[in-house]
């Protein structure tokens, strides 16, 4: 990953008069072999598809010339980036309730319920975090993407911890963070079954599954080098406690890849509970009958929850950890698996 002080703003940024954004950096050694799309991610706050657009419209140029983004770098170019000023996002602000469990003038961190996606996509127009928090922050964007100040994503059915920047500057420093491992999230995970330790480590490949885009797989090999369909993931369970053919899991998400807790444990064996798209669902034939089943039915989510959340705080650098309470439908299996444990 490309050195964050390596980043340079160029002169010739435009800024003030809305229409371009510079930013020139030299690679370094240690980026030889990388694809430009990837680095081009690593070295801005740009997401990857969002630099590939960008390199495949010419606004990035290697030692002053376009270049595909698949190119591999050697170390020693300058790669310019010209990011024009962003359109005006499609997104409507809605007065939606947000259970706020911190916020100052730079951060909100929100408690996402089950059923509310965090951005517009397929099938989602409105209703999300996002709408939500461009009313709440009317000033708040974000590379004029439809994710205004949303930093990371949890899945629309899982509940938890989310960290929203209330301004380009935070989201900047919240996004490096991110990407630089410095912060530290954990989950509060229902499973099926008992895992094979009292604490589990995977450190796989991270990819579509193949014959379902809406799946994920885990099981190859870590890549060597980041920037292809590949992707590393990596996850540390920890088994608080085991009844009723189910296990409770304290989960340390290590990279943040998408399904990630989801697919790992689906390809362990052992699916969350209710999790129909990873194996988790028919409970009634696959937990026996009492307090855990009975509590499992009547959930109608995967039994996953972001707990806990640690990260520097992007103006002053201070640590900020923020918890999120078990949601009702996951503190009655919680309380089940303890209490028959």
């Amino acid at each position: 990953m490309p050195d964050p002080a390596a980043v340079d703003d160029g002169d010739d940024a435009e800024d003030d008069a809305g229409e371009v954004a510079v930013t020139t950096v030299q690679v370094p050694a240690s980026a030889s072999g990388e694809r430009l799309d990837a680095f081009v991610a690593h070295a801005t706050t740009l997401s990857r598809s969002r630099g590939r657009q960008l390199i495949d419209d010419g606004s990035v140029t290697l030692d002053g010339k376009a270049a595909r983004a698949s190119v591999r770098l050697s170390g020693g170019e300058t790669v310019v980036v010209r990011v024009p000023a962003p359109a005006p996002a499609a997104l409507v602000p809605q007065d939606l309730p947000l259970a706020v469990l911190f916020e100052d003038d730079d951060v909100l961190v929100i408690d996402k319920p089950a059923g509310m996606a965090v951005h517009p996509g397929a099938g989602i127009a409105d209703g999300t975090v996002a709408n939500a928090v461009l009313f709440r922050c009317p000033g708040v964007s974000i590379s004029g993407e439809r994710r205004p100040g949303i930093v990371h994503r949890l899945d629309k059915d899982t509940t938890g911890v989310l960290v929203v920047a209330k301004h380009d500057g935070a989201q900047q420093a919240l996004s490096r963070a991110f990407a630089e491992r410095a912060v530290d999230k954990r989950y509060a995970a229902f499973c099926l079954g008992r895992l094979s330790s009292t604490s589990v480590e995977w450190i796989t490949g991270h990819r579509r599954a193949d014959g379902d885009r809406r799946r994920f797989t885990t099981r190859l090999p870590p890549p060597v080098r980041e920037g292809g369909a590949v992707r590393r993931a990596h996850t540390v369970a920890h088994v608080l406690a085991c009844a009723g053919g189910a296990s409770a899991l304290d989960v340390a998400l290590l990279t943040g890849r998408t399904h990630q807790i989801r697919a790992h444990l689906a390809d362990a064996g052992h699916p969350l509970l209710q999790d129909q798209l990873y194996g988790g669902g028919h409970i009634e034939r696959r937990l026996p009958p009492g307090p855990v089943r009975d509590a499992t039915a009547r959930l109608h989510r995967q039994a996953l929850h972001a707990r806990r959340i640690e990260f520097p705080h992007p103006r002053s650098g201070a640590r900020v950890v923020v918890e999120a309470p078990l949601p009702p439908d996951l503190a009655v299996i919680d309380r089940a698996i303890r209490e028959g444990a």
